[in-house]
């Protein structure tokens, strides 16, 4: 057991004040107006095998949402460290601010930008020492919007600004760059989507075009930088028991340069399709598959996988679920996102069913009983993993402990190190974790940690967050949290970042 705690420390923090220029200049954080971020102490409670603090120490940035703003979104920099993108306001004028920290969280520069009226930030993305952060006109949705991309360099006073004229309408989800393109899905319809692709030198968006298809969403996306090349899987009639997955290849402007189906296997259909790209170029391929008459039509079968290189796919591998553990519920299947290393590709999808209460209620004696939707409840998330070759080397259940939630999304991230897998997900206040060898052996059983003590037993404290990746054997705890007094969140939040290493 080992407890740890990490000094107080000031920072500094430069707040534009000339209501005249379009562009603030980039600041040095060494003068100006000292505001006090407090580094608090976090008390953990960790076992030997356990995520801990870089030198033992945790190192944690609180910014008050009072000071900064109840908007305030982390772009992960790698090795760079990371970048905190908040608004402020001059009259109804948004300034866009972007704070670089190092990898002890500690402040470097900022920069800030005055918007036009009306911009709010939507997405990010970093990349090969690149930030990119996209706004985007609030509009009336008869209206096409315009944006404003910047781009920043870490460490560099330079900031670039590119106005963009035809943005999709909708929400904007996956921005992800690759190159010189800034790739992009939103939806078209209310089942259907597309990816967008965006030039970080041009002003115009281009969707992927598919000459006379019916409607399709996209279920995943990949690059190939080394051939200039992006492979997307359209699903099309993705909720129907007759959809197609296509296997498109564009260049990196959108242009369709072939389009394929993937394999039918005659009973039985592909529901959906996660891709990753190895360094040979082959491109391997896996999701869940259901029986074509099958009802309803997110329950799954089990999951199928197979690889993809220059219009040509292997046959494809059926590897079906165990028979559920939920007696007669019906159990349905969220797909997750693979997660790779050299020599490895993890698969997860989690299993769950919608949970009711019932109500009855009388009127002139009459009993009415109405259901009561409770959430979903998760019950474990099916690990497949999977070869260089495409073929199965292992299997792991890994169990969800009573687990409710009202949102439906996947929870378990996969980690690799040498001869090691990293299993872990938040669940309430609590992290857990389990470790094995590569071939799913559990080293370090399943472990449960509360992630943060009882600040104040008199007034309970509520906490909302989250857990990445960041660099090496590195992760990025964030969310936020306030004090839970009935009264609005964004008087008491306070945005935290936590630095943690996984030893």
């Amino acid at each position: 057991m080992s407890v740890f705690l990490s000094p107080n420390v000031n920072a500094t923090v430069h707040n534009p004040t000339d209501t005249d220029m379009t562009a603030l200049p980039p600041t040095r954080l060494k003068k100006g107006i000292r505001l006090r971020i407090a580094l608090v102490g976090l008390l953990l409670c960790l076992a030997l095998q356990g995520l801990r603090a870089q030198g033992d120490r945790p190192i944690r940035l609180e910014l008050p949402a009072d000071k900064y703003s109840s908007e305030l979104q982390c772009a992960i920099c790698d090795t760079l460290g990371l970048c905190l993108i908040y608004p402020t306001f001059d009259i109804d004028t948004p300034v866009a601010h972007i704070d670089h920290y190092d990898v002890n969280l500690m402040p470097l520069e900022q920069h800030t930008l005055r918007l036009p009226v009306n911009y709010i930030y939507v997405a990010s993305t970093y990349h090969a020492g690149d930030l990119f952060v996209l706004y985007q006109e609030k509009i009336k949705k008869k209206k096409t919007p315009s944006g404003v991309l910047l781009h920043v360099r870490p460490g560099s006073s330079l900031i670039d600004t590119l106005h963009i004229r035809n943005l999709p309408v909708n929400d904007i989800t996956r921005f992800t760059c690759c190159s010189n393109t800034l790739l992009f899905t939103s939806p078209t319809g209310r089942e259907s989507s597309n990816l967008f692709y965006l030039s970080i030198h041009q002003p115009i968006v281009h969707g992927l075009f598919l000459k006379d298809a019916p409607e399709y969403s996209i279920d995943d996306f990949i690059a190939d930088t080394v051939n200039q090349r992006i492979f997307v899987c359209a699903n099309l009639a993705s909720n129907s028991k007759d959809n197609v997955i296509w296997l498109c290849e564009s260049n990196m402007s959108g242009e369709i340069q072939r389009i394929i189906d993937l394999p039918d296997t005659g009973i039985y259909r592909f529901q959906n399709a996660r891709i990753t790209l190895f360094e040979d170029e082959r491109l391997f391929i896996a999701g869940t598959y259901q029986m074509r008459k099958s009802s309803p039509y997110n329950t799954a079968t089990g999951v199928y996988a197979l690889l993809y290189k220059d219009g040509t796919f292997t046959e494809p591998e059926l590897h079906p679920y165990e028979p559920s553990a939920a007696g007669k519920v019906e159990v349905l299947y969220l797909p997750g996102r693979l997660f790779r290393d050299s020599m490895h590709v993890a698969l997860v999808t989690e299993s769950f069913y919608p949970e009711y209460r019932y109500s009855t209620t009388y009127s002139y004696g009459v009993p009415t009983t109405e259901p009561i939707f409770m959430g979903y409840r998760f019950i474990s998330a099916d690990v497949r993993l999977f070869d260089a070759d495409g073929h199965l080397a292992g299997t792991y259940d890994f169990p969800f402990d009573n687990m409710l939630v009202t949102n439906l999304t996947t929870h378990l991230r996969v980690a690799f190190s040498p001869g090691q897998i990293l299993f872990y997900h938040i669940l309430n206040q609590s992290l857990i974790t389990m470790l094995t060898d590569d071939e799913l052996n559990v080293i370090d059983p399943i472990r449960s940690v509360e992630i943060f003590p009882q600040e104040n037993r008199n007034t309970p404290m509520v906490y909302t967050t989250a857990l990445y990746p960041w660099y090496k054997n590195y992760y990025l705890l964030s969310g936020y949290r306030f004090r839970n007094t009935g009264s609005t969140r964004n008087r008491n939040a306070v945005f935290f970042l936590n630095k943690l290493k996984y030893q």
